[in-house]
């Protein structure tokens, strides 16, 4: 079912409908089972097109000194998609950069104490996408001194730390197709001078055989 049919079988008053959802065919064709992760992907885009820009000064990388933040990264790592008994579907640090977003965008954009173990809000399947359930969630635990304060450093240590990964496979590619092309000049060199022996000797062997006909 489509995001218009849902309005037009079950919305009777649309009064408080903005008509242009209606009219805005891309999302109006939407299946509805589909909508919750079209709103997370706006949630997502919202983080980084404006809150970001205007997070809170206590939530800021500057409210701590960097051996803090280093630590509490670290420890944050190691207690989650680091973690060797963690199931399959967290051991992506995109699902977790991506969960932060929204915790933020839900949670912290409110007016509400800063100083709670993170780990409350870790254990909300709300906050989770790609059918995180319960039992998931049970496999981690972070350590009660990770507060809901350090969500902010927490997303921009992972997001250094996946940068950092691409960037160290990018060596690794330019090398491959470094390695590629020299085998591929390596083979062309020897083509071409097994091409010039191969001329050589048939030229060798033309001379003899004329050099023969010449003697009989």
């Amino acid at each position: 079912m489509t995001v218009q049919l849902f309005i037009e079988k079950f919305i009777r008053s649309k009064s408080r409908l903005n008509d242009s959802i209606l009219r805005w065919t891309n999302f109006s064709a939407i299946q509805l089972r589909y909508i919750i992760d079209f709103y997370e992907m706006f949630e997502e885009i919202a983080f980084d097109q404006v809150l970001r820009v205007y997070i809170k000064k206590e939530l800021a990388e500057e409210a701590f000194n960097p051996q803090d933040r280093k630590r509490i990264i670290e420890a944050f790592c190691r207690a989650t998609f680091e973690e060797n008994k963690i199931t399959e579907k967290l051991k992506s640090i995109d699902i977790w950069i991506a969960m932060l977003k929204r915790l933020i965008v839900r949670i912290l954009n409110a007016n509400i104490s800063l100083d709670v173990p993170l780990q409350i809000y870790l254990e909300r399947t709300d906050l989770w996408s790609n059918g995180i359930n319960y039992e998931d969630l049970a496999m981690f635990e972070v350590e009660d001194i990770i507060l809901l304060q350090h969500t902010y450093v927490i997303l921009t240590g992972l997001e250094n730390k996946k940068k950092a990964a691409n960037q160290s496979q990018q060596p690794e590619i330019k090398s491959k197709v470094q390695t590629g092309e020299g085998l591929r000049k390596k083979v062309n060199t020897w083509y071409t001078q097994t091409a010039t022996a191969t001329t050589s000797t048939k030229e060798i062997r033309g001379k003899k055989t004329s050099g023969n006909k010449g003697h009989s």
